[in-house]
């Protein structure tokens, strides 16, 4: 089917409670959607206990709290390999979880078109969508920001970049994005501008990896890092305060999701 530019083939995976497999009767629970050219992978799971208890009685409702932050972490451990991930669940997931077969569609913002069809093939959730602080969602939304900014397709903004090549043989990190700024800039020289997203409460190892790298990618050339954060820590919040303090003495850039489209917008003009 031809698609639209706009639009972006996906693949999407219902989550089924199967109590009793020898019945064949399951309540679909939860969803997860992936974009392959977005390197996006994440997860709806229900929170309308009620409807699982009429469901199952007898339901494991402790499990079935854990299942979004199983998920969740699941997705942050196989951030390279997606894919084989998803084909992981679908072997071992056989029990009382189960992934119903792959589905296709097309959408516009993946992390959208996930929430919609949860309300549609699972139901309405009564509490919140849970919150952008998962690095997936970080990421996804520095995504959008750089279509409606046209720098997305641009020729001179790279995608998953190697920090080998930046630093030393065996290294196997790799930065989500970045460009050199065209020499036309007057305030710029060119040099190497990196971006990478994540989550200050939930990604405080990555910020120390982060840290080293750059010291390593700096040694070797002029370079720049801004990493994108959900938000400014809240008072009180000391993971996040001290990933933050990692950031700064590294002299990382952090810009909040609350920056997002104004910071696209200067890579737009200095990419032009």
């Amino acid at each position: 089917m031809p698609t639209e530019p706009n639009l972006k083939p996906c693949s999407y995976y219902v989550v089924r409670y199967v109590p009793h497999a020898e019945r064949e009767e399951f309540l679909n629970i939860g969803l997860l959607l992936h974009s392959a050219e977005e390197q996006f992978l994440d997860c709806l799971i229900t929170r309308d206990f009620h409807r699982v208890k009429r469901f199952h009685p007898h339901a494991d409702l402790e499990f079935l709290r854990e299942l979004q932050s199983y998920f969740e972490e699941q997705i942050q451990q196989h951030e390279d390999n997606l894919p084989g991930l998803l084909e992981e669940m679908q072997q071992s997931f056989s029990h009382a979880i189960q992934l119903a077969p792959q589905r296709s569609v097309v959408a516009a913002e993946p992390q959208a078109e996930l929430q919609q069809l949860f309300e549609r093939l699972v139901g309405k959730r009564p509490a919140e969508i849970p919150a952008a602080d998962t690095r997936m969602r970080i990421k996804q939304s520095l995504i959008q920001a750089l279509h409606r900014t046209q720098v997305w397709d641009n020729p001179r903004f790279e995608r998953r970049i190697p920090a080998e090549p930046l630093t030393h043989p065996g290294n196997p990190f790799h930065f989500d994005f970045g460009y050199r700024p065209s020499m036309a800039d007057a305030k710029s020289d060119g040099h190497l501008k990196l971006i990478h997203a994540l989550s200050l409460h939930r990604d405080h190892e990555l910020a120390s990896v982060l840290s080293l790298t750059m010291g390593y990618v700096r040694s070797k050339q002029p370079a720049e890092l801004t990493a994108v954060i959900e938000a400014w820590p809240a008072r009180g919040d000391k993971t996040a305060g001290h990933s933050r303090r990692i950031l700064e003495d590294a002299q990382i850039t952090m810009r909040p999701l609350a920056e997002v489209d104004a910071y696209a917008a200067s890579i737009q003009s200095e990419l032009a």
